[in-house]
């Protein structure tokens, strides 16, 4: 009977021990359950978890409105990750102030700790513009994050107005400005839409002006049945007043004369764009015959516009005036050496194409070339004894130019 009592407390001891042990390990499992959602949630409280702060709001901005930095202790960032440590360094103080750069906000971030603005700089598409218009409201380069207090707004554009009457102008000098959907840098993104090339012979209108930051003026520009853009204000490139052909104006014809004008062929021209040079321009000639059929005067209107006078007795020239884009006489020489055999036209100071001017003998067929020689290329007018033209442009081979279909 005792035996039997004793085995019976024996087990009861066991499984109170057994119930013990679960117990046990039921709580060891549930505090090591209960550590690692501690550290799970530890971790996910880290990644959320920046350098500048718990994020309260995000802001999309107009990236037009300009900035410059204006903290010399101001230090751009490649994310808020990395923000205030050496590896998330993107650009700096010394670098962004001493380019230049106008920087606009793609995004303003406001936390705990400040507020922030995701910077771009502003671009310039110039000849090369490959951004359709789909993309121009993204083209720009990334620049960074940097606290907003570190940059200071600015106005691109201080002044701007529209006339109460369209202005006349017509074409000087083409090669040193072309036409711009905005001047450059005044908004996030600009290119050249348009080159003077094939405008030499159009009355154009100023309708509107604007002053940029630096004080440089640029005036908008239409022609009688389109809208072309913005281009830099200077008497060099644009004369102001209605357009006049110029061989109507430098041959002052007779009426016992008989005026002959030749343009050049748009296929002549090869129809490219250079970066210094006005390659598609179509240059001009203008003869002027007397009663007897006889060549007496000569205009060639040059690759560049400019205009080259030359005046003939009995097949012989005996002066040559060499005008300003602005049509106002610049060299003349009336040289029987110079005039028997090549007359140069060129600007010492100043980089603009040359004109050299080469006469025949009285025995060739040719009476003279004229030849423009620039940095991109060169063109000719060849004027034959009897009246004849025949024009040629040569971009030069080595030369990067652009398809003169983009700018139309």
């Amino acid at each position: 009977m005792k035996r039997k009592t004793f085995m019976i407390l024996a087990m009861l001891g066991i499984s109170i021990a057994g119930c013990t042990n679960n117990e046990s390990h039921e709580k060891v499992a549930s505090a090591s359950s209960s550590s690692s959602k501690v550290s799970n949630s530890s971790k996910s409280s880290s990644k959320v978890a920046l350098p500048v702060g718990k994020i309260i709001s995000r802001k999309k901005m107009n990236v037009d409105d300009a900035y410059k930095v204006s903290n010399k202790k101001a230090i751009f960032y490649r994310n808020l990750k990395e923000f205030g440590k050496k590896s998330g360094f993107y650009s700096d103080y010394e670098t962004v102030h001493g380019s230049d750069l106008t920087l606009g906000v793609s995004e303003k971030i406001v936390t705990t700790k400040g507020v922030y603005f995701h910077m771009v700089n502003y671009l310039s598409g110039g000849f090369e513009n490959d951004v359709t218009p789909a993309e121009e409201n993204k083209a720009y380069e990334d620049q960074g994050y940097i606290q907003a207090d570190y940059v200071k707004p600015i106005k691109t554009v201080t002044q701007s107005w529209t006339y109460a009457h369209r202005q006349p102008y017509y074409l000087a000098y083409p090669c040193n400005h072309r036409i711009w959907t905005r001047p450059a840098y005044t908004v996030h993104y600009t290119y050249i839409s348009h080159t003077f090339d094939r405008l030499s012979h159009t009355q154009l209108y100023a309708t509107k002006e604007l002053v940029k930051r630096n004080g440089s003026h640029y005036s908008y520009l239409e022609t009688a049945h389109r809208k072309l853009g913005w281009v830099y204000k200077s008497p060099k490139v644009l004369v102001k007043g209605k357009f006049v052909d110029p061989g109507k104006q430098l041959l002052n014809k007779k009426k016992s004369e008989k005026l002959q004008s030749h343009v050049q062929s748009v296929k002549s021209t090869k129809s490219r764009v250079g970066i210094n040079d006005s390659l598609s321009m179509q240059q001009r000639a203008y003869i002027v015959k007397n009663k007897q059929g006889k060549i007496v005067r000569v205009l060639v209107m040059g690759m560049d516009n400019r205009p080259t006078k030359v005046t003939f007795k009995n097949g012989q020239a005996t002066k040559l005036i060499s005008y300003t884009y602005r049509r106002k006489p610049w060299k003349t020489t009336t040289s029987q050496k110079k005039l028997r055999h090549s007359f140069w036209a060129h600007h010492i100071y100043i980089d603009t194409p040359t004109t050299k001017t080469i006469f025949y003998s009285q025995k060739s067929k040719k009476l003279l070339m004229n030849k423009t020689i620039g940095s991109d290329g060169m063109a000719t007018t060849t004027i034959y004894r009897n009246g004849t033209v025949k024009f040629m442009t040569h971009p030069y081979k080595e030369i990067i130019t652009y398809r003169y279909a983009r700018f139309k």
